[in-house]
């Protein structure tokens, strides 16, 4: 890591280095090299030219016991141009339910919300795969759920609360997911929210605004 390559990020704080991770990117032919660093707030004070980020970080130190700062950088590689993009982003750990989403928290929400399944009787995976079957597929490595990293930076209470659960996976605009996670919660009297009406709700409000819309346009293209 230098500075020409994460700017506002100094060379030595890859000395720190946690985990790396490959993955697809959103746009076609783009690959993500993703790795993550734990730094101490000495550490990143000394490597991150961003004195009003430090400020607010050592500010939110005080709240959690043995607190660090998890610095993510980012390469974006076009598998087709060889072009190449860099960014980078921090987050307070350990991560704490109810925190929601603060940039790089998926994983995090989510091996809380396989914890809270698995003492629920409920298979998570399951539930991903029926909120989004385009994504995951009975076929899938769902290891990731217990990533020992991961793991380590989060603390999962002894008795997960399921409503705030359900709130982080909207922080982090998995909303299907919350839905279905959140039918079954309530079916086995885990919330008293009874998730099936929200959906269904949800369901009429959507085809009500479909219908408007439609209907706008119709009248529109009338009037041209």
């Amino acid at each position: 890591m230098r500075r020409s390559d994460f700017r506002g990020v100094h060379e030595d704080a890859s000395a720190q280095w946690l985990k790396t991770r490959e993955y697809d990117g959103c746009v076609d032919s783009e690959s993500v090299t993703e790795t993550w660093y734990r730094l101490s707030f000495e550490d990143a004070g000394c490597f991150m030219d961003d004195d009003e980020w430090i400020e607010h970080k050592i500010d939110l130190e005080h709240r959690v016991v043995n607190s660090w700062v998890k610095l993510i950088t980012l390469e974006y590689r076009n598998t087709t141009t060889g072009e190449i993009r860099r960014s980078w982003s921090t987050s307070l750990r350990p991560y704490v339910q109810g925190y929601g989403c603060d940039g790089s928290t998926d994983l995090n929400i989510h091996a809380i919300a396989n914890r809270l399944a698995e003492q629920q009787g409920l298979d998570y995976p399951s539930l991903m795969i029926r909120a989004y079957p385009s994504d995951f597929a009975t076929t899938d490595d769902f290891s990731w759920l217990k990533d020992e990293v991961v793991l380590a930076e989060t603390i999962i209470p002894r008795e997960v609360d399921a409503d705030l659960a359900l709130r982080d996976l909207q922080e982090i605009n998995n909303y299907t997911l919350a839905t279905e996670f959140g039918i079954e919660l309530h079916r086995v009297g885990a919330i008293s929210t009874d998730w099936a009406e929200i959906r269904r709700t949800q369901e009429v409000l959507k085809e009500k605004i479909e219908g408007d819309v439609r209907d706008w346009f119709e009248m529109y293209s009338r009037t041209i």
